[in-house]
C-alpha cells in the first residue's frame, strides 16, 4: 500500500506537491479503492477536480449518539420495509463497521448525603 508509488506512477513528482491531507487521502485510495477505479480516483485527487463525487472509503463510522440515532432509525425503517414486503430484514447493515458512541452526562443535584436524612 505504497501510496506515494501510486501517485507518482501516475504524474512523477506530485505526492509530493499534495497537501497533507491529500496525501491521507490518497493511501486510503490506494487501501480501500476498488482496483478498476483506482487510477481515475487518484486522477481526481492528483488534479483537484471539483466537478466529480468525492471517493472516500472509510474503514469505519464512528457516530455520536444525537447522529447515530437518527442513522439506527433509518436502518429500522428499512428493515420494516424490507420485511413488509416479504425480504430478509437481516440483510439490511450498514456497509461499513459502525460503531454508535452514547454518552448521557449527568446533572447532580444532591450529593454527599443520603436522600432520606
Amino acid at each position: 500500500f505504497d501510496a506515494r508509488e501510486a501517485v507518482d506512477a501516475i504524474k512523477p513528482g506530485a505526492f509530493d506537491t499534495l497537501p497533507y491531507t491529500s496525501r491521507v487521502h490518497a493511501e486510503n485510495l490506494v487501501r480501500r479503492c476498488p482496483p478498476d477505479q483506482l487510477k481515475d480516483s487518484l486522477i481526481q485527487l492528483i488534479e483537484r477536480k471539483r466537478d466529480l463525487d468525492f471517493p472516500w472509503f472509510p474503514a469505519r463510522v464512528v457516530c455520536h449518539d444525537i447522529l447515530g440515532q437518527t442513522a439506527l432509525v433509518d436502518l429500522a425503517g428499512l428493515r420494516d420495509a424490507i420485511a413488509e414486503k416479504g425480504g430478509d430484514p437481516s440483510k439490511v447493515n450498514p456497509v461499513v463497521p459502525t460503531q454508535l458512541i452514547v454518552d448521557h452526562s449527568l446533572a447532580v443535584e444532591h450529593a454527599g448525603f443520603e436522600e432520606d436524612a
